[in-house]
C-alpha cells in the first residue's frame, strides 16, 4: 500500500500538461496564453485592490500564480490551452468519443488539483484574510471597484455578446440581469425581497455545512485515487456508446442509452468505482433535501420570473425543463441498473 501511495505523489508531482521544449520552456502558443491570463490578472488586481488593499493588488500575480500555487495555476492554464486549441474551431456538436480522449487529461488535472489546491487556496486565502485584518472596509471598497470596473470595461461587451445571441432565452434573460442588477446593492434588495432574515441565516447554515461537506468528500475522493478509477471507468464506457446512431455527447436517451447498457451489461470487469457512487448519492442526497426545504422559494422565485418574460422565452424554459428531466430520468436508469455494491 505505502508503494502504490509513493508511485501515485510521483505521478501527481510529475504530471505535467503543458507542451514544452526540449530546454523545458513552454512552446510559443501556451507560453502566449499564459502570459495573457497573467496580464488579465495583474489589470483586475489593479482596478480591484488599489484602494482596498493595496499590498493585494501589488502583489497579485505572486499570490495567484507563485509559491503554493505556481504549478497548478500553470498546469491549468495549460489544459485551458489544450482544450481551447481542441475545439475552438469546431462547428459540429461534442461526440462521447471526444470526451472519452479527454478523460486521460481529466484525471491528470484531478490528481493535480488533489496534489495542490488546498494549499493554493489556503495561500489566496491567507492574502485576502490580511487584507481584512487591514481595512474593515475591504469587502465594501472591493465591490465598488468591481461595480466601476465592470460598468467602465466590460458592461459594453457584454451587451454585445447578448445583442449577437440568437437564442430568445438568453437575451431576455441577460437583457433582464443587467436592466436591475447595475450593483452589489440591487443584489442585496432582490434577495431579501425573496427571502426573508431567518431564510438568510439558514442558507448561511446550509452553504457552511455545504462547504465542509464539500471538503471532506473531496478529500475522501483524491485520498481513494478517484480520478484515475473514475476515468478508467469512463474512458470504455464513452468509447463503446460512441457508435451508431449514438453521435452528440449532450443526449443520453435512446441510442446512446442502448450503447452504454450493452456495454456494461457485457463486461462486467468494468464497474462503478465505490468513490464515484459515494459521491453520486451524496449528490442526490443533497439536491433532494434542499430542493424539498426551499421548493417555495423557488416556485415563488419561478413565478416572479416568468412575469418578467415573453411567452416565447416561457415555453423555452418549459423546453428545457423536459428535456433535462428527460435525460436524467434515463441516466438514473443505467446508474440504478449498473451502481456496485459497496461497504
Amino acid at each position: 500500500m505505502k508503494l502504490l501511495v509513493l508511485l501515485a505523489l510521483t505521478a501527481v508531482v510529475l504530471a505535467d500538461l503543458c507542451p514544452r521544449n526540449k530546454k523545458g520552456n513552454l512552446h510559443k502558443g501556451p507560453r502566449k496564453f499564459v502570459d495573457g491570463a497573467k496580464s488579465a490578472v495583474r489589470v483586475a488586481g489593479t482596478a480591484l485592490f488599489t484602494e482596498s488593499c493595496l499590498a493585494l493588488s501589488n502583489n497579485i500575480e505572486s499570490v495567484v500564480f507563485g509559491g503554493n500555487c505556481a504549478h497548478l495555476t500553470e498546469q491549468a492554464m495549460c489544459y485551458g490551452y489544450t482544450m481551447k486549441k481542441k475545439y475552438e474551431k469546431q462547428t459540429g456538436p461534442v461526440s462521447y468519443g471526444q470526451l472519452a480522449g479527454d478523460m486521460d487529461g481529466v484525471r491528470d488535472m484531478g490528481n493535480l488539483a488533489c496534489g495542490h489546491a488546498r494549499a493554493c487556496y489556503d495561500q489566496i486565502a491567507a492574502a485576502v484574510k490580511s487584507c481584512m485584518d487591514g481595512n474593515s472596509n475591504f469587502v465594501e471598497q472591493t465591490l465598488e471597484a468591481a461595480e466601476l470596473m465592470y460598468s467602465l470595461t466590460y458592461k459594453s461587451e457584454v451587451q454585445k455578446i447578448v445583442d449577437s445571441s440568437s437564442e430568445p432565452l438568453f437575451k431576455e434573460l441577460a437583457n433582464l440581469v443587467m436592466d436591475n442588477f447595475n450593483s452589489a446593492a440591487d443584489i442585496e434588495a432582490a434577495l431579501n425581497s425573496f427571502f426573508s432574515k431567518e431564510n438568510q441565516s439558514e442558507i448561511v447554515t446550509d452553504a457552511e455545512f455545504a462547504r465542509k461537506q464539500f471538503i471532506t468528500i473531496a478529500q475522501g475522493f483524491c485520498d481513494d485515487g478517484c480520478f484515475d478509477k473514475s476515468a478508467a471507468f469512463f474512458e470504455p464506457l464513452f468509447t463503446a456508446m460512441d457508435a451508431g446512431q449514438c453521435t452528440v455527447a449532450s443526449e443520453f436517451c435512446g441510442p446512446c442509452q442502448d450503447n452504454a447498457n450493452e456495454f456494461l451489461d457485457g463486461n462486467e470487469d468494468v464497474v462503478m468505482p465505490c468513490c464515484l457512487k459515494k459521491v453520486a448519492e451524496t449528490s442526490i442526497q443533497a439536491y433532494d433535501h434542499l430542493e424539498k426545504k426551499y421548493r417555495d422559494i423557488i416556485e415563488r422565485f419561478d413565478a416572479h420570473l416568468s412575469g418578467h418574460l415573453s411567452d416565447v422565452a416561457n415555453d423555452r424554459i418549459d423546453e428545457i425543463v423536459d428535456e433535462l428531466q428527460e435525460q436524467s430520468a434515463c441516466i438514473k436508469e443505467v446508474y440504478d441498473a449498473n451502481k456496485p455494491e459497496c461497504a
